[in-house]
């Protein structure tokens, strides 16, 4: 069975002096990679290696970018649009609290949400701070993932209610917080990721993909699982939110 890194970024730049090692000691822990693009450059690179490494992708726009003009904005729109058979889904996408520009950040996401709808794509969120409001926004119209959830349980445990997902990054090997989102929350609502090489759980290395079996095994200590029985839920949960089997 497979680990499942549900949102990385190989593509990222700290990633160019080892990132075929990178890769292949991810797939000799049998991790299967979904690296999302979150700028035009990033996305560009992301579509790059998906077919030199023969991983899976995302492609979105961070709201940290959302100072960019409108005609770099509909580069990466109609990238994704023209890329749809290649991507999973279209993220990440969604607001941060810790940018400016509250309006135009909830205007690009919902941009880039209707091109989600009309490709029939579930959607990867970044919504720091904005939980609640980009749930209320996307709930009953497409998938979401929210990609390395912050926000309070009893938001998380809404999300998981209507059969989205919440993902569970390396912060879960340390951070109490985590820890009591996940035994409070439904494994079959659990997705896995690194953010890598953000959020490494190993004090003064980069993040990498493989670190995701790190997350499986705490989910399945705090769970009192099988880390194998844990892998096979997540996997499944993974399957089921891209619509396709990894």
């Amino acid at each position: 069975m497979f680990y499942v890194d549900a949102h990385c970024h190989i593509e990222d730049k700290n990633f160019n002096k080892n990132r075929d090692e990178i890769i292949e000691r991810s797939k000799k822990e049998n991790v299967k990679i979904v690296t999302s693009g979150a700028s035009l450059g990033g996305c560009l690179r992301a579509l790059k290696f998906k077919k030199k490494y023969d991983i899976y992708l995302t492609l979105g726009y961070h709201p940290s970018r959302v100072k960019a003009d409108n005609k770099t904005i509909d580069k990466v729109y109609n990238l994704i649009r023209d890329n749809a058979n290649n991507i999973l889904a279209v993220g990440e996408i969604g607001m941060d609290i810790k940018d400016e520009n509250y309006e135009r950040q909830e205007e690009i996401f919902k941009k880039f949400l209707s091109l989600a709808i009309e490709l029939d794509k579930p959607i990867v969120v970044h919504a720091r701070g904005f939980e609640r409001k980009i749930f209320d926004i996307a709930k009953d119209k497409v998938d979401i993932m929210f990609h390395c959830y912050s926000g309070d349980l009893e938001t998380a445990k809404n999300i998981c209610r209507e059969g989205n997902l919440i993902s569970i990054s390396t912060l879960l090997c340390f951070s109490e917080f985590h820890k009591k989102l996940v035994e409070n929350l439904d494994i079959d609502y659990l997705i896995t990721e690194t953010d890598s090489p953000y959020l490494s759980p190993i004090k003064g290395k980069k993040n990498e993909p493989k670190n995701v079996k790190l997350v499986v095994e705490e989910i399945a200590k705090i769970k009192e699982m099988d880390v194998e029985e844990v892998k096979k839920v997540i996997y499944k949960n993974a399957c089921k939110f891209f619509k396709r089997r990894l």
